[in-house]
């Protein structure tokens, strides 16, 4: 019998942020889009990476015994070589501050589950419980629902946060097993969420359409990044979308922008875009989150 498995990048415990009460947020690996700000950056890639945290090497060689042809002093400094590297992890296993570590592990639905349900006190007195993130948990459908059933038979509430640029059949097999679903909305033009994403909006703009009329418990989330997707033209273009979309939509939430994600990009090999060098103000999202809910008619936080 085949048993099921997706690559994990974290499971994160006590979270406050990614729905009602106390949650655990799973996050699966592998997205269709690369967004310029993306805070998770080792999510991107569906598959293993090895991820190298120069700060905590301590220049001991073990790993430039196992592997000298990715790992290799230059000027005095351990240097990380990933093209080719076929991350077999045996110079993570060696490494003893954990500088080098293996990222995405494949764990079977049961397994998450698992993890899951040791908090499920936490879930009963604070109305809490799971939400499914990543990369995009969309990708791993079947994973994903598997898990997700799991969690409704115990009565654990279950939410997950997508992008929504995946075949509407994968969000369909969620839906019976989901009490909450995360929209991310980047952009309102195609061609700039192109630019800013590599793909036009047009299925992630067709899914949330037919979403918000199929399923009835919609947040629309917009990252809020400056100079990209704050501006009079995008609200307004973020405003037409919405002000189509079904009953289901319940409210939206903007997202303040975050630039903490910069040492991820160094991990991962992935070259850091920086937008701003602080997070807008809150009179700045509330201005934003006034407009928008005038413009859409949905009601608007932040």
């Amino acid at each position: 019998m085949h048993i099921m498995t997706a690559p994990v990048t974290n499971i994160s415990k006590g979270s406050l942020h990614d729905g009602p009460g106390v949650r655990t947020v799973v996050y699966l690996k592998g997205c269709g889009l690369s967004c310029a700000w993306c805070h998770n950056p080792e999510t991107i890639d569906r598959k293993k990476q090895l991820l190298f945290v120069a700060s905590k090497c301590i220049g001991c060689g073990k790993c430039i015994k196992i592997c000298p042809t990715h790992h290799v002093v230059t000027d005095g400094n351990l240097v990380f070589r990933r093209e080719g590297c076929e991350v077999c992890g045996k110079c993570a296993e060696e490494c003893p501050t954990e500088a080098l570590s293996v990222c995405g592990k494949d764990m079977t639905a049961k397994e998450v589950f698992d993890e899951i349900i040791k908090d499920r006190h936490y879930y009963e007195i604070s109305g809490g419980g799971v939400t499914f993130s990543g990369g995009e948990c969309l990708l791993h459908s079947e994973f994903t629902a598997e898990v997700l059933k799991k969690c409704k038979q115990e009565k654990i509430h279950t939410a997950i946060e997508s992008a929504l640029f995946v075949r509407w059949e994968n969000i369909e097999a969620v839906l019976p097993f989901t009490d909450l679903v995360f929209a991310d909305l980047k952009l309102a033009d195609p061609e700039k969420h192109k630019k800013y994403t590599g793909a036009d909006n047009t299925r992630i703009v067709e899914n949330l359409l037919m979403l918000s009329k199929r399923f009835d418990n919609v947040i629309v989330r917009i990252p809020v990044i400056p100079g990209v997707n704050d501006e009079k033209d995008d609200l307004e273009g973020f405003a037409r979308i919405i002000a189509m979309l079904g009953d289901g939509v319940k409210e939206i939430e903007l997202l303040k922008y975050n630039n903490l994600a910069g040492s991820k990009y160094d991990f991962v090999g992935r070259r850091y875009t920086e937008f701003s060098d602080r997070s807008q103000s809150d009179d700045r999202m509330r201005e934003l989150c006034g407009i928008l809910s005038k413009k859409s008619g949905r009601n608007c936080k932040f």
